[in-house]
């Protein structure tokens, strides 16, 4: 067998009978399906039991990497398959992977979210140009943030390490951990960008600031733990989101001190420093506007000042909580 498609689903009902049915409409056919519930409450499994899956309830909710790991030791096929139950592929997609993986040197596959939906909500549209420009942007060949939404790796390669930490309980750093094993183990996650694939998706504004939180606390933790916050550092493509973390901080103690003691010279430097944060987003505003449209960009604007917020307080309380109060997850 070539492929074993693994697919974690909790409560995804809303989105899992249409990531299914694509599934079954590959042009390939050489596949398993295993569906791992984690403990869903939902009618998810009884839409897998439509179609021919292996299914495996597990009785108490564990995390997605529990449940990656636990549909990677059933799996018969050469190639495991990650995707998650809100991903929508195309026909072809298995298709394309297949091929990739007849060159002999490739072990991992990453794939992409295509850009070519227009989510009507500003955050859910901010989420995945975000992660179109500066995950995956167009000149970038390899992986260096992993993202298990659609990814393949060789079996054997896969059975070398661990799987994904177990540790980690919420969707947040546990696939980006395990491609940096990956990388210090040498091997390369290849950008396949023909494997692009639709993310059904919608993000309330309680559930972007609860999931931003959460992710951001929980990465600065793993950089911590596994001391790889200086491979976040260098990543190019992060360079400008980075830098831009310190020059929140002081758009908001700035801020802070006009409306204690509003002066002109604090004036300027609360205006230039907007400016230098705006400068450092221009090229993705710019992506949006023009991909998205005039309202979007502009929305765009805002979102980027409450996603650093939220980068700034999740990092730092990511590090209190690991230093102050032995919190290692």
């Amino acid at each position: 067998m070539q492929f074993s498609i693994i697919i974690p689903v909790y409560n995804s009902s809303k989105t899992f009978k249409e990531c299914l049915d694509a599934i079954f409409n590959s042009s390939i056919k050489d596949f398993e399906v295993i569906v791992v519930s984690d403990n869903s409450s939902d009618n998810s499994v009884e839409i897998a039991k439509n179609y021919k899956c292996k299914i495996i309830e597990l009785t108490e909710n564990k995390g997605p990497s529990f449940t990656r790991n636990t549909g990677a030791r059933e799996a018969k096929g050469e190639i495991l398959f990650f995707i998650d139950s809100d991903v929508i592929i195309k026909n072809n997609a298995l298709k394309y992977v297949s091929e990739k993986f007849r060159e002999s040197e490739v072990n991992a596959i990453q794939g992409i979210y295509s850009h070519d939906p227009d989510y009507k909500n500003i955050l859910t549209q901010y989420q995945q140009s975000y992660t179109n420009y500066y995950i995956w942007p167009e000149k970038k060949k390899y992986a260096s943030t992993l993202s298990t939404c659609c990814f393949a790796i060789r079996r054997k390669v896969f059975s070398l390490f661990k799987g994904f930490n177990t540790g980690i309980k919420r969707a947040t750093c546990e696939d980006e951990e395990f491609g940096y094993n990956l990388i210090e183990k040498g091997f390369k996650t290849i950008i396949l960008r023909e494997l692009v694939v639709v993310h059904r998706v919608h993000y309330s504004f309680k559930y972007f600031i609860r999931r931003t939180f959460n992710r951001y606390t929980s990465h600065m933790k793993s950089y911590l733990r596994n001391k790889t916050l200086m491979k976040k550092v260098k990543q190019l493509n992060y360079i400008k989101v980075i830098t831009g973390l310190p020059v929140i901080f002081f758009i908001i103690l700035s801020g802070l001190i006009l409306i204690m003691q509003p002066n002109k010279e604090i004036w300027i430097i609360f205006f230039i420093l907007n400016l230098i944060f705006l400068s450092l987003h221009a090229g993705f505003i710019k992506f949006v506007t023009f991909s998205k449209g005039l309202s979007k960009g502009l929305g765009t604007i805002l979102i980027c000042y409450l996603d650093a917020v939220m980068m700034l307080v999740g990092l730092f309380y990511g590090c209190v909580s690991f230093y102050l109060l032995n919190e290692e997850y």
